[in-house]
């Protein structure tokens, strides 16, 4: 499903692709604007990150080893193991592509 989406920010106004655990960064602005979780009900993971209506980024859970999340983008070329746990998890992937998209 398209969700239609006016940044906190800057007030543009966007679409982007509704999932259960996501995180979302407005494509006219590039700062964090959104971040929808199960946090509670289920697993907060696999979670998407868009700009926009792109997915540029992913975190995921992969069972063995000291670290449970990953952070993967293609877009950036970065595979990044999580320090964090769970929904501190995705505060961290969040604060990670912030960095990225800082022009």
């Amino acid at each position: 499903m398209i969700f239609h989406r006016k940044c906190k920010s800057c007030n543009g106004e966007y679409e982007y692709e509704g999932y259960a655990n996501l995180i979302v960064f407005c494509p006219n602005c590039y700062k964090f604007d959104y971040l929808e979780c199960e946090y509670g009900y289920g697993p907060v993971v696999p979670c998407r990150i868009y700009l926009g209506n792109e997915e540029i980024a992913m975190v995921t859970y992969h069972n063995g080893g000291e670290t449970k999340y990953q952070y993967d983008s293609t877009k950036f070329c970065l595979h990044k193991d999580l320090k964090n746990d769970y929904l501190e998890a995705l505060y961290e992937a969040r604060d990670i592509t912030a960095q990225l998209l800082k022009v």
